[in-house]
């Protein structure tokens, strides 16, 4: 658990700042080596990052070879707030209406409602929203992308959103991305289908906001 809430923080969020600017790929992937080099990581060996990668329940990184090197590479799946040097479309499998979901959800709690419905989703530090393509408590479950603590889930219709000019992701872990509209990184509530009380399961009144 520790290897991996380490591992997340560095690959997500602290790339940069850890000296690993220069050999992080536009995948997101970077040298294994490199990291553990680190003096954060020291002491750590390949296997044992192989073995969180393998065991994470969410499928949070992915590992890979360098086929021209034979360099072995680690990167975060989702979930950056790294404002240089990734490029989504290497990064996340970009969707268009044909591939994208016909619905995706994204899980938030009740004090965040009031302004979700009239402002939307928004990416806040990181560099998309995050949605599922389904509840947790599915059949077959989601992998990641929603947290089974959240109170409303919001609804979403991907496919009308991206015909209006809003790009789609998808994550190696299968989490539904956007980066939403323009340089606000909002996904307006008029692409909302409809929002439920997860504890009641009734529908919840959507704003008129967007």
């Amino acid at each position: 658990m520790r290897l991996s809430k380490k591992l997340s923080s560095l690959l997500r969020h602290r790339v940069v700042e850890n000296g690993l600017g220069p050999v992080l790929r536009p995948d997101g992937f970077v040298p294994l080596d490199a990291v553990l080099a680190l003096p954060g990581f020291r002491g750590v060996g390949v296997e044992e990052v192989r073995a969180v990668v393998e065991c994470n329940d969410k499928q949070r990184f992915a590992m890979s070879t360098c086929g021209e090197t034979g360099v072995l590479l680690i990167r975060a799946n989702q979930g950056h707030t790294i404002s240089v040097g990734l490029d989504d479309a290497l990064l996340l499998e970009p969707l268009t209406e044909a591939t994208a979901p016909p619905e995706a959800v994204h899980g938030t709690y009740t004090s965040a409602w009031a302004s979700i419905k009239t402002s939307g989703l928004h990416r806040m530090s990181r560099n998309h929203v995050h949605l599922a393509k389904a509840l947790p408590s599915a059949p077959g479950g989601v992998i990641s992308g929603m947290r089974a603590s959240c109170h409303v889930a919001v609804w979403v219709d991907v496919p009308a959103a991206i015909r209006a000019g809003v790009p789609f992701y998808r994550s190696q872990n299968g989490v539904v991305l956007t980066p939403g509209e323009g340089e606000t990184g909002a996904l307006p509530p008029r692409f909302f289908t409809r929002a439920v009380d997860l504890a009641t399961g009734r529908e919840i009144e959507l704003g008129s906001g967007g």
